[in-house]
């Protein structure tokens, strides 16, 4: 069982397929924080319904964002990477917009 400590290796020691380790790690490639299925299309040579299978079969592995890319696409990440500030600015704002009106 992994730690806290370990939680990057958690995918790479559950996920053995070759094509789904493509999408993990595009996922935990640390150029990006957060993924869309078309840019992980793009990088593994997966369609994106490839991807979207892959991405749901793993849904403790994978966290949605919230709020999509500015054109509303979904974003995805590891469980694994911490939520960031931004994200939770991100919410609040939605969440103040929201109750304004």
């Amino acid at each position: 069982m992994a730690t806290a400590n370990n939680h990057k290796s958690d995918w790479q020691e559950i996920i053995s397929d070759p094509k789904e380790r493509k999408v993990f790690e595009g996922l935990a490639n640390p150029a990006w924080d957060f993924r869309t299925s078309g840019g992980l299309a793009k990088e593994t040579k997966l369609s994106e319904d490839e991807i979207k299978s892959i991405l749901d079969k793993y849904p403790w592995l994978v966290r949605k964002s919230l709020f999509p890319d500015l054109n509303g696409h979904s974003l995805f990440t590891l469980t694994a990477r911490p939520v960031k500030a931004r994200e939770i600015l991100a919410q609040v704002r939605n969440f103040l917009a929201k109750s304004i009106h």
